[in-house]
């Protein structure tokens, strides 16, 4: 081999190793990874100080994003449309690439080689929207999970790790916030419908007033809620977006929505339309939640979102009106009558409890009166008479059959229930005495308010200590087949009981007292009835079964007072009839489990520790 041809060959070989270093090794680094700058470092680009990201990809598959930081500094997405961005999703792009760490520094004079001269990604940053920004060109992958960048202004480039690529690349949705209007729902001040029905709504204050088509107050809650749900409503996909969308609106039902409906706060206006329903795929879960098409209108986009939409705002007039009847404050009333004809029903505060005014005053059931209390505060209409085609004698209402006058502690005025007459479906018709509005409500509360001081009554039967009792009687009927049970009687001597019928000798102490301790604790469920009759009721002993109750239970006190319990028959299959014998009149109904309780034996009453 001659001089020339090995001097051939050693060029060659240089080249090769030449190439091989240039492109595709990288010289040997020691330092550590957290000794290295980051890109943020090196030119001072600190995440906060970032106002507006340009991002542009060499393959058209991907847009071009601009995100712009606004006043309220929040990202906002200006290109290719306008959308609010969900911002940890935007920081999170932007630490992924400020973090980066600069490998290594290459001073090069081709940039071509390296993908930098039509770079793959394009970066720009803003810390200043008015000044130039610092722009990155992101080009080919090299070894050693790296990829080659370059700073435009530079004239050498570096290398940092290739996961840029996958922390960049980007489309619109990948860093959108999902909300189907961004809003916060305090703001808003007002709310139209144009469909399913037309109506309008404003903010007085902390409360809701419905201004079109009638001028009434609204339901502030049901309002808020709404408002509320809509906030934290998410896109399931984004299906159009830009100002140009009205050719695919006939397409996804969107032309003739079924529901259609305005935001307004102080500064802006969001609208929204309901269309059609998302079609099922062929390989769609039976049980995936189904999707509607919407139409933000304000912004241009069309978007799927779950159809719970629809049940959140398929409302009518009646829907968002306030149904509440009587508007007053429970908490602070101090006393209330209930007024039918010449007779009335009234009740005083004191301290913690309630107690019936009558020729002998009683405590009120503070359950009872509590469910009155909320009960009428929170009655609503089940429909309104908008247009009355009567006068009020019509509707019992001019004469009502009964008044509820409810005194509230610092209150210029009584808040009063009028209830008149009964309706054919359950109802009733009522009004305010501030209102003229008529109302229909379910009679449930007015049917109980109808049973006067037998609903308002203290249910409890006894009223004695245990400590108090000094003989208790048990008498069974012994026709009765529901036991064999014998009746008795104990008496106590001092601390202990003893029997002293059928059998003399001392009683077992802990039986006697649990038998006790349930009387004490017995409470009527229900007392037949009304107090606003002469007659209490008009059940005979037979119906009843007091003329041979099944069981009768005399506690006599120390006092002398004599309480005698007369239980009868079955009233239904979960309460029995009962009375107190001193009190004929007044029926009441005992829940057919406690009544087992009240039983005992004769073998169990004995003392089985006596000698």
């Amino acid at each position: 081999m001659n001089f020339r041809s090995t001097l051939v060959i050693i060029i060659i070989l240089v080249g090769i190793m030449a190439t091989y270093f240039l492109f595709f090794n990288e010289p040997a680094d020691d330092t550590p990874k957290n000794d290295k700058p980051r890109i943020s470092e090196t030119y001072d680009l600190p995440r906060k100080d970032i106002q507006k990201v340009r991002l542009a990809y060499a393959d058209n598959a991907y847009q071009t994003l601009t995100i712009v930081k606004n006043a309220d500094s929040m990202w906002q997405l200006t290109e290719p449309f306008e959308a609010h961005t969900d911002t940890a999703k935007v920081y999170e792009l932007l630490d992924d690439f400020l973090n980066k760490h600069i490998k290594q520094t290459l001073a090069v004079a081709d940039y071509d080689q390296y993908g930098l001269v039509k770079s793959t990604i394009k970066i720009e940053l803003w810390t200043d929207p008015k000044n130039a920004p610092k722009t990155f060109l992101i080009g080919e992958k090299g070894v050693n999970y790296s990829v080659y960048i370059k700073e435009q202004s530079e004239d050498h480039i570096f290398l940092i790790e290739s996961s840029v690529f996958d922390n960049l690349t980007k489309a619109p949705a990948d860093i959108r916030d999902k909300s189907v209007i961004k809003f916060n729902p305090n703001s808003i001040v007002e709310l139209q419908y144009q469909k399913p029905e037309e109506l309008a709504c404003t903010k007085d204050g902390d409360r809701w007033k419905m201004t079109y088509p009638l001028t009434v107050n609204a339901d502030t809650e049901e309002i808020e809620y709404i408002l509320s749900e809509l906030n934290s409503l998410q896109v399931s996909t984004f299906e159009a977006d830009g100002e140009n969308v009205t050719p695919l609106l006939k397409k996804y039902g969107l032309d003739k929505p079924r529901i259609q409906f305005t935001l307004k706060n102080k500064n802006k206006r969001y609208e929204l339309a309901i269309g059609a329903a998302v079609p099922p795929t062929s390989d769609q879960d039976n049980e995936d939640k189904e999707n509607v098409y919407v139409h933000a209108i304000h912004q241009g986009g069309i978007y799927t979102v779950t159809d719970n939409i629809v049940r959140l705002f398929n409302k009518t007039v009646f829907d968002l009106r306030d149904k509440r009847v009587l508007d007053f404050q429970r908490s602070d009333t101090i006393k209330f009558e209930i007024q039918k004809g010449n007779q009335k029903i009234v009740c005083l505060k004191l301290d913690d409890t309630w107690e019936l005014q009558g020729t002998k005053k009683t405590l009120a059931d503070t359950q009872a009166v509590s469910d009155l209390l909320f009960g009428v505060d929170s009655l609503e209409a089940v429909a309104f008479i908008t247009k009355p085609e009567k006068k009020l004698a019509f509707y019992g209402l001019e004469k009502p059959s009964i008044r509820v006058i409810f005194t509230v502690q610092g209150a210029a005025q009584t808040a009063e229930l009028h209830i008149g007459n009964y309706t054919e479906n359950n109802t009733a018709y009522v009004k305010s005495n501030v209102s003229d509005q008529i109302t229909r409500v379910k009679r449930d509360l007015i049917d109980k308010i109808a049973k006067g001081e037998t609903w308002l009554r203290n249910k409890q039967i006894f009223k004695f200590n245990i400590d108090d009792a000094s003989r208790i009687s048990v008498k069974y009927n012994n026709d009765s087949k529901e036991n064999d049970d014998e009746s008795f009687t104990c008496q106590r001597l001092g601390t202990n009981w003893r029997l002293t019928f059928p059998v003399k000798e001392n009683a077992n102490n802990a039986e006697v007292n649990r038998l006790l301790y349930e009387l004490i604790d017995l409470r009527a469920e229900e007392f037949i009835g009304s107090s606003f009759t002469n007659n209490s009721n008009d059940l005979s002993d037979t119906i009843v079964g007091f003329n041979s109750p099944q069981m009768q239970i005399t506690v006599e006190l120390r006092t002398k007072k004599v309480y005698t319990l007369q239980i009868g028959s079955l009233a239904s299959s979960s309460n029995y009839y009962a009375r107190l014998k001193n009190q004929p009149d007044l029926i009441f109904l005992l829940n057919a489990e406690e009544v087992p309780k009240l039983r005992t034996k004769l073998e169990w009453l004995r003392d089985t520790e006596a000698e």
